[in-house]
């Protein structure tokens, strides 16, 4: 045994003695059974717990203290074994202590087999254990020798086994913290049928997220996934949506004999993001033990596994998760027929479309998660795919009141009123990574001083500020201490501009100096996931959520000369919501110039300066200013360009609205007084920008046009904020009975308007309280009588109208002539167009 042990030495003893009283209260959670297979490790296990039960109970969790006694004055690889196991076995440790544990311990995910495979070894140790207390003779387990013959379903079992602890480990980690249980009966999915077409266009439009491709018919996420075994399904959803986590689960349930996939079945769960970090071409057996689940296992078990795994395509699944994250994107045109060679080594990016189009291991589960603007790629490739539907109301005040329980009562109620009256952190909230972020934000906030929603940051850029700021001062002694961590902020910007322009989102030890990373583990700024490199496994980090990423490399922009006028300019795009197969993409959100835009703001200036000096600029205040002065310069350019599509222009709008410049705002709509948006999904948000920029003119001379546009029913509350609007047209026949109803409740509060151009009946009674209209165009929405009555008894009580169009609505002459008549009574139509 070991001589006194230096308390600041970082050995796996010393860290046992620091943790000791924290390490007697889980183990004492455990059960007997994961107690005994702990005492295996004591050398001579089956001995030692004979000797300590003779003085007392025979109990296992009795020998808890004395267990770590003895491991606590160990030799150090003893003890590095023990607390292995630990890390392995135990249920609910705190993922600060399981980090410190491995890290000191030397963890190797090759410790899991010689572990959890041999179930029946430690069986019978504890029979053995038994035995020696009651006399009975004890089993002998099989010699050495004859494992090393056993047949090639043992490997299979037991790599199987392995996987389990791993898949174990991963969700406590994960798991740590969640603000709501993960619930696949309670989760809603939008479902479409797969193209499985192999000859569509390459130039398809892409659906942008939560576009309108999606039809409204929802299930939950158990019943979508019901079946999926032997084909290809697609999950997608917007970055922050729960993909991973939820995979996460789906193995975790796996190993228990619950959920989709069949305990028979081999769970290989690979994070394509870390796939990006394998240069290298590697075969079917590389990619399994040399990157998924590294093992020392000796070539014949590898072998065994592989060749089981060969023949039996049918008996394991694949969980691709984050295909959107993954720099290779499928090439369509190069996908070709032929069966793949598994042990041929070649790019993971053939291995991974090998899987996807059934040229290797033809018949296996395959299970894929992606941003909703990449499933395009995975058309004819795929037999069923949903989309994760956002949070609603309900789930985003359940997880407020979650992350604030057990603190002062009346935070959460004022956080929740707070977070509700704001539009860009209940938008924020639909997601929940996002949720989150918000809700630090808001503890922090709320705890230094008297914080109200007349407070909140009017950008989404300045929340993102505040909230990365709350982050890094949860690590300091005190909430209240209101500072801005500048020095932090520069590293943090540093690394996160570099990964940008490399298009990493995975960072290792080396990568990140040693002091920032620590701090942004603590904080939550950083994400901890374990990567197989080398046949070993090392640490890999990422950040909290990719926008936090983009936003912190947007700092970077504004704050540091590293980054030329020429990098910036070469950034500063706007990004259509149009994709197309043949489109390049990137892992990102395309979210950098926005936040760009954001820190242009003046009301970002002092922020900037303080974190330009501490990246060691000399006079940092007239260099920040120049650079949003050319920021700004940039973006009046687009202002003045006459030949933005409607996506572009709405881009354009939220650009402008994150710079809060009414100058700008206003540049945008003397360019082009009637703001033409056609065939995509509008969001409360995108009416939010218009409406900024609406408001911005002064004048009533702004026109509105949306053509084809799908948008929630809350939108038209937010458009009727719009007050100097004097056109306003929706066209088309997508536009039902329900959004005409809430439209006509709303057509009232629109009080500058003049012309109107519409496209139901069941709208006109909402106009007889809109006097300022002088224009209606009805044409081509096929009324029929009914329809051309009931706007006719309407035209009467609007006073300015001058001028009606009615043309091509399916109409008899009986109608008309009733047309006629009521028109001929109002003096102030003069023209009818019928036709």
């Amino acid at each position: 045994m070991d001589e006194e042990l230096d308390p600041d030495d970082e050995n796996p003893n010393s860290v046992l003695a620091q943790e000791y009283s924290e390490l007697v209260a889980i183990l004492r959670c455990q059960l007997d059974s994961v107690i005994m297979q702990l005492i295996q490790a004591v050398p001579d296990g089956a001995m030692w717990l004979s000797r300590q039960t003779t003085s007392g109970s025979a109990a296992p969790s009795d020998h808890i203290e004395a267990m770590l006694q003895y491991f606590r004055h160990a030799n150090t690889a003893e003890c590095s074994n023990f607390l292995q196991r630990v890390c392995l076995l135990c249920e609910d440790i705190p993922m600060h202590l399981e980090s410190k544990l491995m890290s000191v311990a030397g963890y190797e995910c090759s410790e899991y087999a010689a572990i959890l495979f041999n179930v029946s070894s430690v069986f019978l140790c504890m029979v053995d254990a038994a035995s020696s207390v009651t006399g009975q003779q004890p089993l002998t387990p099989p010699a050495e020798e004859q494992l090393t013959k056993r047949p090639r379903i043992d490997y299979w079992e037991q790599y199987k086994a392995e996987a389990a602890g791993s898949l174990q480990q991963r969700w406590r980690r994960l798991s740590e913290g969640l603000l709501k249980d993960v619930q696949p009966d309670k989760i809603w999915v939008s479902i479409r049928t797969a193209n499985r077409a192999r000859d569509r266009p390459d130039q398809t439009p892409s659906s942008p997220e939560g576009d309108d491709g999606w039809p409204e018919s929802r299930l939950t996420l158990e019943s979508f996934l019901q079946g999926c075994t032997g084909k290809v399904t697609v999950l997608a959803g917007q970055p922050g949506s729960g993909k991973t986590l939820l995979m996460s689960f789906i193995g975790q349930q796996w190993t228990k004999g619950l959920g989709p996939i069949p305990s028979s079945h081999l769970f290989v769960l690979l994070e394509l993001r870390q796939l990006n970090l394998l240069s290298d071409p590697l075969s079917l057996s590389e990619l399994l033990f040399h990157h998924y689940l590294p093992t020392n296992g000796d070539n014949e078990a590898k072998q065994a596994v592989v060749d089981y795994l060969l023949s039996n395509p049918e008996q394991s699944c694949w969980v691709l998760d984050g295909y959107d994250e993954f720099q290779k994107k499928l090439k369509r045109h190069r996908v070709q027929n032929e069966r793949l060679d598994s042990e041929k080594p070649r790019p993971v990016a053939e291995l991974i479309s090998g899987l996807l189009s059934r040229r290797l291991l033809a018949g296996s589960t395959v299970l894929v998660t992606s941003r909703v603007r990449d499933v395009v790629d995975l058309d004819g490739l795929s037999d069923k795919v949903g989309q994760l539907l956002p949070w609603d109301h309900r789930e985003i005040k359940e997880c407020v009141n979650n992350f604030f329980s057990g603190k002062d009562g009346n935070l959460a109620a004022n956080a929740a009123e707070i977070l509700f009256s704001s539009r860009h952190l209940l938008a924020m909230s639909s997601l929940p990574a996002l949720c989150n972020i918000c809700c630090v934000f808001l503890q922090h906030s709320l705890s230094m001083f008297s914080f109200t929603s007349a407070q909140i940051p009017s950008t989404q850029t300045q929340i993102y500020l505040a909230a990365v700021v709350a982050f890094l001062n949860r690590t300091k002694f005190a909430w209240k201490t209101v500072s801005l961590p500048a020095a932090e902020l520069c590293e943090l910007s540093r690394v996160a501009w570099r990964g940008l322009e490399e298009s990493r989102i995975i960072f290792l030890d080396e990568d990140v100096p040693l002091q920032t990373l620590q701090s942004s583990v603590k904080s939550g700024l950083f994400s901890q996931v374990r990567h197989g490199r080398g046949g070993g496994v090392v640490n890999a980090y990422c950040f909290l959520h990719l926008t936090v990423q983009e936003f912190l490399a947007a700092l970077r922009i504004m704050t540091s000369s590293d980054v030329s006028d020429a990098d910036l300019k070469k950034k500063f795009s706007l990004k259509t919501r149009w994709t197309t197969k043949s489109d390049q993409k990137t892992v990102f959100t395309d979210s950098l110039y926005l936040y760009v835009c954001g820190l242009a703001s003046s009301d970002c200036t002092p922020a900037l300066e303080v974190v330009a000096k501490a990246t060691g600029l000399k006079a940092a205040q007239n260099w920040v200013q120049k650079r949003q002065a050319l920021v700004l310069k940039l973006l009046e350019a687009l202002c003045r360009s006459a030949s933005l599509t409607g996506p572009k222009i709405l881009q354009l709008c939220h650009c402008v609205q994150e710079s809060q410049n009414q100058q700008l705002a206003q540049q945008v709509v003397r360019v082009r007084p009637t703001l033409e948006l056609r065939n995509f999904w509008l969001l409360t948000s995108d009416i939010e920008a218009l409406a900024f920029v609406v408001n911005s003119v002064g004048t009533k001379d702004v026109g509105l046009d949306f053509g084809a546009c799908s948008m929630e029913l809350e939108c038209l509350d937010i458009l009727s904020r719009c007050q100097y609007i004097h056109y306003l047209s929706f066209r088309s026949r997508k536009y039902g009975d329900k959004f005409a109803e809430k439209l006509s409740s709303v057509l009232p509060r629109f009080i500058a308007f003049s012309f109107l151009n519409l496209i139901s009946a069941s709208l006109a009674s909402g106009l007889q309280n809109c006097p300022s209209v002088t224009e209606l165009n009805f044409s081509d929405n096929n009324l029929q009588d009914e329809g051309i009555r009931h706007i006719a008894d309407v035209l009467a009580k609007l006073q300015n109208l001058a001028s009606v169009k009615l043309g091509r609505n399916n109409t008899s002459l009986e109608a008309a002539e009733c047309l006629v008549k009521h028109v001929s009574s109002c003096s102030n139509i003069q023209q009818v167009h019928a036709e």
